[in-house]
């Protein structure tokens, strides 16, 4: 038994570069015809709750392109790496840089030299990209905060009175300056003013205790400790607004990622049911909101996904007007407040789609940093609706204009095929009807005449019939295993019958196989090339042969006619086509019927040149199944 192909595993974090990471995995996986897994490292509370939920984005999308999620705890990202390399035998592990706000706890390399030092059996692979911007974490203030930072002041002076006795008092300033560094980039700005102060007087404190007492100007190294702490808290202060300014960049570069994902999601959405599923599910995961799409019917609404308990709504005249007047204030896409709820437009180049109705989960309303990336997505939804129903009204147009187009073809086609017949039996008719005595000879004459017409007309009537009926599925076929010779000769007698002696040559080998057909409708498409060759090459020579190959059954009727001009190779099986100056006879109906029989069967048929001159049609008949197997006691 062969073993199961090992997968590439890719690491994925909640930072946008994730996305590259989930295509790269796709491609390695696809590259090497392997499966692939995408995994979350959680480290135990460390990762804030919004950095989870877009890992949960990642992996989801993940998901859809194939591959199979895993989310495992760990303490560090180098053992929960280890652990799912090893649970799952992979072959490649693909993982990132890390953004992370110490310079020794970059993932890349300080986490691929800690795997490749476990002794992993798996190529690790690093994906290098330089353009991110740190990570921070907001601004954590309570009572723990507050514990950390007396804790740290304390550390710091006891270190501080560990000076040598001498009273090198400005061994001291490094030390509190270190902590309320510290205090700033793990805490927060205000804690730090305060741990400033309180620097201050413990700074105090020690130049008036006996070991420092002997320390010249204790005013001036006061005020230069109090300019230095605030010097390192203005440095703090910059440091803190970059790493905002960095977390900024990396929201935004998130945003567009999410407006990526949203927007090739809807790109597959075929009808607005599955634009709306769509929709909803992008606006759960991103804003953590249930969303649903209004549509107006009447003096209600049609909400998509079907909805539990909705708001109750303003009746559609009443709320559309209530959304366009954002227009007169600037921004059509200014969300309108309903309670817990907010209502978005969804507004097209050339009218509103609908309505988009937010809800949070939770009692308060998504913040406001997020409204416009809300927006962007109002907008996306909108272009999506609005695709759709253009896409709609351009299938209505051209079914309209195929259908005019085939009324006027129709009409066209039989109103002369029906008339001449009709004008040969109304005359006939009337010719018997004459007073006197008609000689029997012409009698005899009229009566064939309109016997020969009502066939035609039947024939035509039949071809329609049969169209009509291959085409809506109403005529279904009945295959049975038979020789083909049987369908052929049934073919010939027939038009013999009607016609006579037929130019035909006929090339059937023995050892053709019994076909699964329907003989019926064969041994009508068969009558329908013959018909149409003697047509187009009346006194020439038709040939008819069939030949088999691994799984099919060929046929061929070939004749040495004008031929058909290349353009028209593929029209010719179009209903009520007919090549220009074909003259009288026929509707443009036979091989239409030829080819629906014949697909109908899962086969094919084509028109092309044949050499020295003239047309040849080819039949192909799959041999499905098994064929029964001979009588006992035949040859």
């Amino acid at each position: 038994m062969a073993a199961a192909p090992r997968p590439v595993l890719v690491a994925l974090g909640s930072e946008a570069r994730a996305l590259r990471l989930i295509q790269a995995g796709f491609r390695l996986a696809q590259e090497r015809s392997v499966p692939w897994i995408a995994v979350h490292v959680e480290l135990g509370g460390v990762d804030l709750a919004e950095d989870g939920e877009q890992a949960e984005v990642w992996l989801q999308e993940a998901q859809r392109l194939g591959a199979e999620i895993r989310i495992v705890q760990a303490p560090t990202l180098a053992q929960g790496l280890s652990e799912a390399v090893r649970s799952s035998r992979a072959q490649a592990l693909l993982i990132g840089r890390s953004r992370d706000r110490w310079p020794w706890a970059r993932v890349g390399h300080s986490t691929a030299n800690e795997l490749l030092r476990r002794g992993l059996d798996a190529r690790i692979e690093v994906l290098d990209d330089r353009r991110g911007s740190p990570e921070s974490d907001p601004a954590r203030t309570g009572f723990g905060a507050m514990v950390g930072t007396l804790a740290v002041l304390a550390a710091c002076t006891g270190v501080a009175w560990l000076v040598p006795r001498e009273g090198n008092i400005s061994l001291v300033l490094p030390v509190y300056l270190a902590a309320v560094t510290f205090i700033a980039h793990h805490w927060s700005q205000g804690l730090a003013v305060l741990a400033s102060v309180m620097s201050a007087l413990l700074y105090s404190f020690l130049l008036e205790t006996p070991r420092f007492s002997q320390v010249d100007a204790h005013w001036p190294n006061l005020l230069f400790f109090l300019a230095m702490l605030f010097a390192a808290q203005a440095v703090v202060g910059l440091l803190h607004r970059l790493r905002q300014q960095a977390r900024e960049v990396e929201r935004r570069e998130v945003h567009t990622a999410s407006l990526y994902l949203l927007g090739r999601a809807l790109g597959r959405g075929r009808t607005p049911e599955e634009v709306a599923t769509t929709a909803a599910e992008h606006l759960r995961r991103v804003f953590k909101v249930e969303a649903h799409l209004l549509f107006p019917e009447g003096s209600s609404w049609r909400a998509l996904p079907s909805p539990g308990p909705l708001l109750d709504l303003p009746p559609p005249e009443a709320l559309l007007p209530r959304l366009d007047a954002g227009e007169r204030l600037g921004d059509p896409l200014e969300p309108l407040p309903l309670g817990r709820a907010h209502c978005l437009s969804l507004l097209g180049t050339d009218r509103s789609e609908g309505v988009l109705l937010v809800q949070p989960r939770e009692s308060s309303a998504p913040p406001p940093e997020t409204w416009e990336l809300l927006k962007a997505f109002a907008v996306q939804i909108a272009l999506a609706l609005e695709r759709l129903r253009w896409l709609e009204e351009a299938r209505k147009a051209q079914l309209e204009n195929e259908t005019e187009r085939m009324r006027s073809t129709l009409l066209g086609a039989i109103g002369h095929d029906l008339r001449t017949p009709l004008a040969a039996i109304h005359g006939a008719a009337g010719s018997l009807l004459l007073p006197g005595d008609l000689p029997p000879a012409t009698q005899r004459d009229l009566l064939t005449m309109i016997q020969d017409e009502s066939e035609r007309l039947a024939h035509l009537l039949g071809n329609l019939l049969d169209l009509t009926r291959l085409e809506s599925g109403a005529l279904q076929v009945q295959k049975e295993w038979q020789p083909l010779e049987e369908v052929v000769g049934s073919a010939l007698g027939r038009l013999e019958r009607r016609q006579g002696p037929l130019p035909v040559h006929v090339d059937l080998p023995e050892s053709l196989p019994l076909v699964p057909l329907d003989a019926a409708l064969m041994e009508q498409v068969l009558v329908n090339l013959l018909t149409n060759a003697q047509r187009h090459a009346p006194g020439n020579d038709i040939e008819l042969r069939a030949w088999g190959e691994p799984g099919w059954v060929h046929l061929e009727v070939a004749d040495r006619g004008p031929g058909i001009p290349a353009p028209f190779l593929d029209r010719i099986f179009d209903k009520f086509f007919r090549l220009p100056g074909a003259g009288e006879g026929g509707v443009g109906m036979g091989l239409a019927i030829c080819r629906a029989i014949v697909l109908a069967h899962g086969g094919s048929v084509h028109a092309e040149h044949r050499p020295g001159g003239g047309s040849r049609f080819r039949v192909a008949l799959p041999l499905d199944g098994t064929a029964p197997a001979p009588p006992e006691g035949s040859p």
